[in-house]
């Protein structure tokens, strides 16, 4: 693959400006203005005008692009970062919304992330220009010093879990000190930055910390603990891989704009940030797209994934990490093949017309974040010299980790990615997929069944226990299916369904056995029942085609995104993916079924309507009912396993479920590593297992809601 350098950053950056005049709007307060996307005073649209100032900046200073048209697009961005001045609380005009934007707890991010582009297009910068921008950071500046506190967290329902937002606040801060030391106040801004900074990947052992920091032990700056002890983040209540991201990737500001100044960093810039990478690199296939254990609420494969970038490049520079690169390689053609795919430009208008036609205002955002984030590369690549190669890349580097509050387990080995999350975005969610095939990863409501009522479900983060074991892991509990808005006057969110799921990822290095038992609790209207219920992407990230195989020569093979309900039965209890994933009904049914809507059923999570939809998937069923009308209390609705494996030939494992009293259930599993039991007590007592001779506990116990693995 050829090296990575800031001109293949400006290739892709380059066909979007065919795009950028759909959404560029003369200010109707200044001609003389424009601005970017709906141009209003909050504050998605006010960083997506600083996003795309940014770009523009570093578009007009490269050396690849004609001097005409860099003196044309030099011209937009000075009127672009004009507009976000002039609109400003310090500034003369409304926006276009008629207020003025600022002194809110986000409201420096977009400054944070265009500090890049400033200094690109610094030499170009008139003297009313720089008045105006001091202007600014000194007013947002001392905003935050008299009134906004410092505040952390690890609950993410706290409202005060602020990993991300303390350090770019921190950033601004730390940036007015050095770009204008003969501030009043500038002294009081660097102390504030620094507890700001240290209480950004805050940890539990912080608060007896004795490292200085700008004088004083970090003890005394410490006010909480955004991060679990194993360095998960609970951000927007869930296990969020996407905002430890974001955390990385503001560090990375700071880090490129002090370098790129002369400006000494200060230390607490990268205080646990080597610790935060390890798990975030883990969670990262080779291709750059990121591997969100704990799911995403978001749209899929932008946002968050974007900001990767600088991250990467952090990673390569400030933390030495040379396999950085190749994640930068993949994921820019990933970016590439998007945009050529739509054929105008754009990077989402194809994927995310839906969410153009139902919100210009989240549509524009996403598409400015895409461009911001190419020119990080364009830009640091352009004036530092970088690690462009990672010669010795691991395939899948070996990696097991844990999380007691997420009730997390999670391995990378073998040829697989394998996880399982109670505390996930959208209620528990596993993923088992071929460690180099990140196209078949996906996490919304994944492998575990689906009671879907007809009033906005939703599952519960649940109750549940684990067990890391050498080469695998035990992971099992309990949750409740909930209609989150119901319609009647005074009908309130109730549950309807008790779930109880318990996995085993084997010490094969491949395969997760999952059984589970779901009962109503209160009646209600049920449209769908799915068993199992694996979400396959069949999107542009795989070229939009999915070959199923099963025994006896069958062969389907299946277009994403028909158009109109496509769904089909196999006639077997077994089922191939492109090859790569096989899937295997344990019990319960002796067929599967490939579950195919009629357009995108992904959602971008949000607790009222209307819904928008990210990315096409298939969906492989072991049981699969529809329009199962009023369903009455007590009546068991899920009771299967089923097990899914990355690689191996499809006809090989042989398996069985083994009668026990009451709710206890298990099957026996063979294949060519091993044979084992796996058991799992769905009920309210302990139970005792009838077990074969010469079986040996690997893990686990069977206390009630517990599961237990056995090798034979």
């Amino acid at each position: 693959m050829p090296k990575i350098t800031s001109s293949r950053y400006i290739e892709a950056m380059t066909p979007w400006l065919d795009k950028l005049p759909e959404y560029l709007r003369q200010c109707e307060f200044d001609p003389s203005l424009s601005c970017y996307g709906t141009g209003e005073s909050a504050h998605w649209p006010t960083q997506s005008n600083c996003n795309v100032f940014a770009a523009l900046a570093v578009l007009s200073e490269a050396p690849e692009l004609p001097e005409k048209q860099r003196l044309e697009l030099r011209g937009t961005a000075l009127s672009l970062l004009r507009y976000a001045m002039a609109t400003h609380v310090t500034g003369r005009i409304p926006a276009t919304d008629g207020k003025s934007w600022g002194h809110h707890w986000i409201s420096v991010l977009g400054l944070e992330r265009m500090s890049h582009g400033v200094n690109a297009i610094r030499e170009h910068l008139t003297e009313g220009d720089c008045t105006a921008l001091r202007n600014l950071m000194i007013s947002e500046s001392d905003w935050l010093l008299d009134e906004y506190p410092v505040e952390a967290d690890m609950l993410g329902n706290s409202g005060r879990n602020k990993p991300e937002s303390n350090i770019w606040n921190g950033g601004i801060l730390l940036r007015t000190a050095l770009d204008y030391p003969d501030a009043p106040r500038a002294a009081e801004y660097r102390e504030k930055a620094t507890k700001f900074l240290l209480n950004g990947l805050s940890h539990p052992l912080d608060a007896a910390d004795e490292t200085r920091y700008n004088g004083r032990p970090a003890r005394e700056y410490h006010v909480g603990f955004n991060f679990t002890p194993n360095w998960s983040l609970d951000h927007h209540w869930y296990l969020n891989v996407g905002y430890m991201v974001i955390c990385l990737s503001n560090l990375a500001m700071l880090h490129f704009y002090c370098r790129e100044r002369g400006f000494e960093p200060p230390p607490e810039l990268y205080r646990h940030a080597d610790d935060l990478w390890r798990l975030v690199k883990a969670c990262t296939f080779r291709d750059g797209r990121l591997l969100r254990i704990g799911g995403d609420t978001r749209a899929r494969y932008t946002y968050c994934q974007n900001y990767a970038i600088p991250m990467w490049l952090f990673a390569a520079d400030a933390l030495g990490d040379r396999d950085a690169a190749e994640f930068e390689k993949g994921w820019l053609d990933i970016v590439r093949r998007e945009a050529a795919a739509n054929g105008d430009g754009g990077f989402y208008s194809r994927r995310l017309a839906q969410i153009a036609g139902v919100s210009y205002y989240y549509f524009t955002r996403l598409e400015s974040d895409a461009v911001l984030c190419l020119s990080y590369g364009a830009y640091w690549r352009r004036k530092f010299a970088l690690p462009d190669d990672s010669p010795e890349f691991p395939v899948n580097p070996p990696f097991s980790w844990q999380d007691e509050y997420h009730g997390a387990t999670f391995l990378r080995d073998g040829n697989a990615a394998r996880s399982f999350v109670w505390h996930a975005a959208q209620g528990p969610a596993g993923v088992c997929v071929p460690a180099d095939r990140s196209d078949m990863a996906e996490w919304q409501n994944n492998l575990r069944g689906e009671i879907r009522s007809s009033c906005t479900p939703q599952s519960t983060h649940g109750r549940s226990s684990h067990t890391l074991f050498p080469g695998g892991f035990l992971n099992s509990g309990v949750s409740e299916w909930e209609e989150r808005n119901p319609q009647g006057e005074g009908e309130g969110v109730y549950a309807y369904a008790r779930h109880r799921t318990a996995c085993a990822a084997l010490p094969d290095g491949k395969t997760m056995l999952f059984l589970e038992y779901a009962v109503m609790t209160k009646e209600a209207t049920i449209d769908e029942i799915k068993g199992m219920s694996l979400k396959m992407p069949n999107d542009l990230f795989n070229g939009g085609k999915r070959v199923y195989r099963a025994p006896g020569n069958v062969e389907i093979e299946l277009p994403g995104n028909p158009g109109s309900t496509d769904s089909r039965t196999v006639s077997s209890d077994r089922l191939s993916i492109d090859g790569a994933l096989n899937v295997y009904s344990l019990y319960g049914s002796d067929t599967l079924t490939i579950r195919r809507p009629a357009s995108r059923e992904i959602v971008i999570h949000r607790k009222n309507g209307p819904w928008m939809y990210s990315l096409y998937a298939d969906e492989i069923c072991n049981t699969y009912r529809s329009g199962c009308g009023r369903v009455r209390p007590g009546t068991v609705v899920l009771d299967g396993g089923y097990a899914v494996a990355a690689g191996g030939e499809l006809e090989t494992p042989v398996f069985r479920r083994l009668p026990q009293n009451g709710l206890l259930r298990m099957v026996e599993f063979r294949n060519e590593s091993g044979r084992w039991l796996f058991a799992a007590n769905f009920g309210e007592e302990a139970a005792a297992p009838q077990l074969p001779a010469g079986a040996a506990l690997l893990a686990g116990s069977l206390k009630p809601g517990r599961a237990a693995l056995w090798q034979l």
